[in-house]
């Protein structure tokens, strides 16, 4: 799908996916996922969503870690990482998941995909289908339908309501997007001239501010990384200059980081739930406040919507990739 088309379907087909996951999820029996430490394990896309899946478990008492599934391979069939695994890969195909998940013991492997009928499907003992249709090349649609999954499984497996108002959600990207599109046009043309882009943010926003370094790198070809905000005040934030910008996603400590930047002279973005006034070189995005999950649906939007003006800005079309590796995908 058109990445532009994509990033505006996503109201629609969250409705439509979170009925395709609720029904998948209450056919299965999840008690091999209820105990003991789970694993999330992906790569790219997904496994930047984990960041905030894990944050979710771990915030009501269970025992989870996200781990990249290349890791799983290097470590080996008899690593002793977790006693449940949730394997995604959104088209099914990826080789370092489907090929982690065959070395993992039987009987407690979970795949969430939007392909059920693609090779992931062999190497696990239960599989959820996103059913969200069509996506654009770089991951739009199929990033926030992973985090709404993550949602709808975390309560599944623990019982535990975070909050988060799945009906309603829908209405409340539509409204961001509709919402945010002019500021995100007025924003575009100074990171269209960045040299290079740091993106920032704690907690279950680390899914987001790792995810928007990739979702820029891929659609505008500008340089990104993505730091935890205590850890970026500790050092990396040394090598800013006028001519680098910085998107911050949260409340408190970020919105005071951004302001700062801002008064440095760094062009700087703030992407929060949190009032916090417009000033000279700060931006600020405002979205609505939610739950964790339901939050980093939210706070990827504003990512996507300028990603895309930059994108146009830069005469580039988010319609493929430059560089092509031939042993990340199966069957394809």
């Amino acid at each position: 799908m058109d990445y532009y088309k994509a990033v505006a379907s996503q109201p629609e087909n969250l409705a439509t996916s979170a009925s395709v996951v609720t029904a998948a999820l209450g056919r299965l029996d999840l008690d091999p996922w209820r105990s003991g430490v789970l694993a999330v394990a992906s790569m790219g896309a997904s496994a930047h969503a984990g960041h905030a899946l894990i944050h979710r478990l771990s915030r009501a008492g269970r025992r989870a870690v996200n781990v990249d599934a290349s890791d799983l391979l290097s470590l080996g069939a008899d690593a002793n990482v977790a006693d449940s695994y949730v394997f995604i890969s959104e088209g099914g195909c990826s080789r370092e998941t489907i090929e982690a998940a065959a070395l993992m013991p039987a009987g407690a492997r979970l795949g969430l995909t939007n392909a059920p009928g693609a090779p992931i499907s062999g190497v696990v003992d239960a599989l959820v289908g996103f059913g969200h249709g069509e996506d654009s090349r770089v991951y739009t649609v199929g990033y926030t339908a992973t985090l709404q999954a993550f949602g709808l499984l975390a309560t599944a497996i623990d019982g535990r309501d975070a909050g988060d108002d799945w009906g309603r959600l829908p209405e409340l990207v539509d409204g961001t997007l509709n919402e945010l599109a002019g500021a995100s046009a007025r924003v575009a043309p100074a990171l269209s001239k960045a040299r290079s882009i740091d993106f920032v943010g704690s907690g279950s926003s680390r899914a987001s501010v790792a995810e928007a370094a990739l979702l820029f790198r891929e659609s505008t070809r500008i340089s990104t990384t993505a730091f935890e905000t205590y850890q970026y005040l500790h050092g990396p934030m040394e090598s800013l200059t006028r001519e680098h910008a910085c998107v911050v996603f949260g409340e408190g400590r970020e919105a005071a980081l951004a302001q700062y930047l801002a008064r440095a002279g760094v062009t700087t973005v703030l992407i929060t739930s949190e009032p916090v006034p417009q000033e000279e070189g700060l931006s600020v995005l405002p979205i609505p406040l939610a739950p964790d999950l339901s939050r980093s649906i939210l706070q990827i939007l504003p990512a996507q919507l300028i990603a895309g003006d930059v994108a146009r800005l830069l005469g580039l079309g988010i319609d493929g990739f430059l560089y092509h590796q031939d042993d990340t995908k199966i069957g394809q």
